[in-house]
């Protein structure tokens, strides 16, 4: 058995790269569980010695990428980029947006870019000129260009680096990817600058379209004052800034409601409108949420958006039970510009919903919050810093992003001595790291680190290097480059931008090593393709965060998103071949 697993090695790690791709692509399992089961997988056939294995998971990009997830959640309390918006969103719509993209462009290739988008996100959306929906789009796509500006400005940057580092290569410099990233940036910039206003829709988020997004329940309870009277009688008709739209009785859903329909115990009107008018659905006796919740609790709402890799995804929100698993209740939910129908209960979830909760004292202690939701708005999640506690957490933080950019002390040790401080001052608690460990991602760079190392061990990357020499001989290595480039890029749409730079790294070194020393142009090449998500809101997660809050259309990221993705692909794949081929 064990010299048939060692004659087949190489063909059972191209088996299992396959399943994971088509696991990926085609199946809701989420990412962390497929690479995980891989990594069993490979351990079990003895494909992946046990140190080899563990050997992933301590890589030091993976452990600088986990400490950089933490020290990052103080950061978010501060209130540097919510005091720029002001500043950003006067003059011309042109020049905010060249404002706010230089801005959050050069916070990004520093700061976490969820963070960036999640600081900014609210100020912007209560712009009363309905300049927000020009905006918010080139919000999220700035953060991405900022992030590809130094090594820890995404964290595909650093999990690039750990694969190189796991490839005996020496490790990438902090400005290395600058290089490419600035005119990347720049000539990016100039395009959402000229496109954007012209491209994107006028709305006023704040006011008008929120009293036509926001879906709302309420069900009669025994003895109210409603049953027996008909939805006219009842007042139920004459609601100011919300709309009765559907009364589901059992299993029938009564739409459009007729004014004479009478109103029975027990039916569960459907509302849409602004959460404002909340207070006005409380004036009628006997009229409660089907999700019981108190006044306390009710007061202290927050919005979130559905992660494209929540175990949530497909599954209705009474199955969910979010009282028991989050402690809060689901109050209104919103999905892009489109019309929701048949009750919250019955809401089969998706990717990029934005559900209004009513959260209970325990929501930040629940670990399943930072991988199931990006928060986005509401009441505060956690305490702000402010004064000099403010100043002090930034500053530190730039210290080390400094000295570790300097090469004076290493990043990784740098972020664990401020970890500590945060930690030992109070700042940062052990609830919260907790609650914000990025453990699925580990899982998943971990896992992939361990193929990887499996696909060299097993001869299967010298297979794909001989199969290169034989079937692309004829190929240029730039056409070879452009051709990791599209594929990288392609998987970053279907499946998540880490995940692509997984799959995808491994194999671009095999091929790179048919042309020499050209490996640097590979590795670039597979960097920059799975930052290049614009076609769509749900291959990266700042997209998804602006898609319910601008109330865009997939059609609007198609608009902007294809020629900034054009210009993108061809001033880095040019600079990169410039440089390196």
């Amino acid at each position: 058995m064990l010299s048939f697993i060692e004659e087949y090695a190489a063909a059972l790690v191209a088996l299992d790269l396959l399943i994971i791709i088509a696991l990926l692509i085609f199946t809701r399992i989420q990412p962390w569980i497929i690479f995980l089961g891989s990594s069993v997988v490979l351990y079990l056939l003895n494909v992946l010695p046990l140190p080899e294995l563990l050997k992933g998971y301590t890589n030091p990009s993976l452990l600088t990428l986990m400490l950089l997830f933490l020290v990052a959640v103080p950061l978010e309390r501060t209130g540097f980029m919510r005091r720029m918006i002001s500043s950003i969103a006067n003059g011309s719509i042109h020049r905010s947006t060249l404002k706010l993209s230089g801005i959050v462009g050069i916070c990004s290739a520093f700061v976490n870019n969820t963070a960036v988008v999640s600081a900014m996100l609210g100020p912007l959306k209560r712009q009363a000129d309905g300049s927000a929906s020009r905006l918010l789009l080139p919000l999220s796509y700035a953060s991405i260009l900022g992030g590809t500006l130094t090594l820890i400005g995404t964290s595909t940057n650093l999990i690039v680096n750990g694969f190189v580092q796991q490839a005996g290569y020496e490790s990438l410099g902090f400005f290395d990817f600058t290089f490419i990233g600035l005119p990347v940036f720049i000539t990016c910039l100039v395009v959402m600058v000229l496109l954007a206003p012209r491209l994107l829709p006028k709305q006023k988020l704040a006011q008008e379209s929120s009293s036509q997004d926001y879906f709302i329940e309420r069900q009669i309870a025994a003895g109210s004052p409603l049953i027996g009277h008909s939805v006219q009688d009842n007042g139920l008709r004459r609601l100011e800034r919300i709309f009765l739209v559907e009364v589901i009785r059992e299993h029938q859903i009564m739409a459009p409601v007729s004014p004479q329909e009478v109103l029975m115990e027990g039916d569960v009107l459907v509302f849409t409108g602004d959460l404002s008018a909340l207070e006005l659905l409380d004036e009628f006796s006997g009229l409660v949420s089907p999700d019981e919740f108190d006044q306390s609790v009710r007061d202290n709402l927050v919005e979130v958006i559905v992660s494209p890799t929540a175990g949530l995804v497909g599954r209705t929100i009474k199955q969910v039970d979010f009282r028991s698993r989050f402690d809060a209740a689901v109050v209104a939910v919103r999905r892009g510009d489109q019309r929701l129908k048949g009750g919250l209960g019955r809401l089969e979830l998706q990717a990029g919903d934005s559900l209004v909760l009513a959260v209970g004292d325990d929501f930040n202690r629940r670990r399943d919050i930072a991988a199931d939701f990006i928060v986005v708005g509401g009441i505060e999640t956690s305490r702000p810093l402010t004064g000099s506690r403010e100043w002090l957490v930034f500053g530190s933080f730039m210290a080390v992003v400094a000295l570790g950019a300097a090469g004076l002390v290493p990043l990784i040790k740098g972020l664990v001595i401020l970890l500590a401080a945060l930690v030992l001052t109070g700042t940062l608690t052990m609830e919260e790291i907790k609650a914000r460990f990025p453990y699925q991602l580990l899982v998943v760079i971990g896992g992939a680190l361990g193929l990887s190392q499996a696909m060299i061990s097993s001869g299967m990357a010298e297979a794909i290097s001989v199969w290169a020499g034989g079937t692309l001989g004829g190929l240029s290595p730039l056409g070879a480059l452009i051709g990791v480039f599209i594929l990288t890029w392609l998987f970053t749409e279907l499946v998540t931008n880490n995940a692509a730079a997984a799959i995808m790294f491994p194999l671009a070194m095999a091929l790179s090593s048919h042309w020499g020393e050209s490996y640097m142009a590979f590795v670039m090449a597979v960097a920059f393709g799975a930052s290049a998500s614009f076609l769509s809101p749900y291959g990266y997660q700042t997209n998804l965060m602006v898609y319910t809050a601008g109330n865009y259309r997939l059609l609007d990221y198609l608009k902007l998103g294809l020629p900034l993705l054009f210009t993108y692909s061809v001033v880095s794949v040019g600079v990169i071949s410039w440089l390196f081929l």
